[in-house]
């Protein structure tokens, strides 16, 4: 929760008023953002427990992700471990690869975008990637050949 006397301290009732209503869009941006990524990943989750091809993606493998969003108003830890994913909403420094979005609107750009290309996130800094890029890879291999899957695309 935030201090609101803090925050419109010293304002005008107008600019108090703008300055509530940024920060009310900003938590659902972010919230948006956030809930998105975790159906997402649920949907992967469906399909690693469903289909045993999909499944061999992850037999015998350990790694771990996080998502976020710089300023802290997204979170979302996955971990594969042999077999297995789990996705929680928290933050950990005990992952493999940490990806760093600018805000929930840039995780929402890169999620909804057709061309998902980590380069140009990085290129226009709305991502950064801290950890081993090679596990980067293999999560973007996975969620493509699931978009590709999805849309009837999949050669």
């Amino acid at each position: 929760m935030f201090d609101i006397e803090r925050l419109i301290s010293g304002l005008s009732v107008d600019k108090a008023l703008d300055r509530l209503g940024e920060r009310f869009l900003k938590s659902l941006e972010d919230e948006t953002a956030e809930t998105f990524l975790e159906a997402l990943l649920a949907f992967m989750k469906i399909k690693f427990m469903l289909d045993p091809a999909y499944r061999k993606n992850i037999e015998k493998f350990r790694g771990s992700y996080q998502f976020r969003s710089r300023d802290g108003g997204v979170a979302v830890l996955v971990k594969f471990e042999d077999g297995d994913m789990k996705i929680r909403e928290k933050t950990s420094d005990d992952v493999n690869v940490t990806v760093s979005f600018k805000d929930g609107r840039a995780l929402m750009n890169f999620l909804l975008s057709a061309n998902r290309d980590i380069l140009r996130g990085l290129l226009n800094n709305e991502v950064l990637v801290a950890g081993n890029l090679n596990y980067m890879y293999k999560f973007g291999f996975m969620a493509n050949h699931l978009q590709l899957e999805l849309t009837g695309n999949l050669p």
